[in-house]
């Protein structure tokens, strides 16, 4: 038996309860108003009107007392017993909500304190009641999921001052490998990084990165192994972030980003690609046509030697 079947049983249970007291109610009244209007016509005594019996006299001596008739009818079973037949129905009610609530009547076991609160008019009682628990799929923990986006303009990416003042405006390349080496359980800055291109000769305080194996080149130095080039697909790449390794890559000169600039692939999907940017510009998505359109085909992914 469906919940809405249930339901409309017992609303029409109530709706004839509520109609049987009603009845009751108006047919004792009823009986009542007619019992006053025949004690009201009859004659009253000459003598006192709270006269409780009548004296027949014969020469001074009393024959015989008659008592008055009352004219008042005693209440029906009926009457005196609405209110317990009232108590029953009631109780009954209260049963088949319980039955309907534990499942008896065909539902879904649910704890006593929510049959109180079931709503007797509301066949979809799911939308702001109890709800079966779902099932929720636990979240994989990969390189991708566990990595932050790291702001360039953030001091405490700089040992000092200057660094701050002139690094940050060209750092795009060691945050980026900043940002994914840490997602794999490093804890470097941007400094830290940054200070090893300028050793090896690959970056450039005002140019930026001097040559795009100087990822490789650095990656190598703190224990990864890098596969770079351009010659991944748009969907590998986002098929590589998905599986759980982030990709680094680099975009053309543009509006949004003045000389070109590297950032992270973290995932993506038919519609978008999922990016961390340390750039101001602090882009989190873009759609494949925008990204296509300034995308330069380089890709780095990294591995951990161990």
């Amino acid at each position: 038996m469906s919940a809405a079947v249930i339901t409309s049983f017992l609303a029409v249970v109530m709706l004839l309860i509520a109609a049987i007291v009603i009845f009751s109610v108006w047919r004792d009244h009823q009986r009542h108003r007619y019992s006053l209007a025949s004690h009201s016509r009859l004659p009253s005594h000459p003598l006192d009107r709270h006269v409780t019996a009548i004296l027949h006299l014969q020469e001074g001596q009393i024959v015989s007392v008659e008592k008055p008739i009352n004219q008042i009818s005693a209440p029906s079973p009926w009457y005196q017993h609405r209110r317990s037949l009232v108590s029953v129905g009631v109780l009954v009610l209260f049963i088949l909500l319980l039955f309907v609530q534990t499942g008896l009547a065909g539902g879904t076991m649910t704890t006593f304190s929510q049959g109180i609160g079931l709503s007797l008019f509301n066949t979809n009682a799911d939308n702001r009641g109890y709800q079966p628990a779902r099932h929720v799929a636990p979240i994989v923990t990969t390189a991708s999921t566990l990595l932050l986006r790291v702001d360039s303009a953030d001091p405490n990416q700089y040992r000092n001052t200057y660094q701050l003042q002139t690094w940050s405006y060209s750092s795009c390349s060691g945050i980026a490998l900043e940002m994914v080496m840490n997602s794999y359980g490093r804890q470097l800055i941007a400094s830290d990084i940054l200070q090893k291109e300028l050793e090896l000769g690959v970056w450039d305080v005002n140019l930026g990165l001097l040559r795009e194996d100087g990822i490789a080149m650095t990656a190598n130095y703190y224990g990864f192994n890098a596969s770079a080039g351009r010659t991944r697909t748009l969907q590998q790449v986002i098929d590589a972030a998905n599986s759980g390794s982030p990709v680094i890559v680099s975009v053309r000169d543009s509006y949004y980003f003045p000389g070109g600039h590297f950032f992270v692939i973290r995932g993506g999907d038919s519609q978008n690609v999922y990016i961390a940017d340390s750039a101001p510009t602090n882009f989190q998505q873009m759609s494949r046509a925008m990204f296509t359109g300034m995308w330069q085909t380089y890709s780095a992914v990294l591995t951990p030697r161990g």
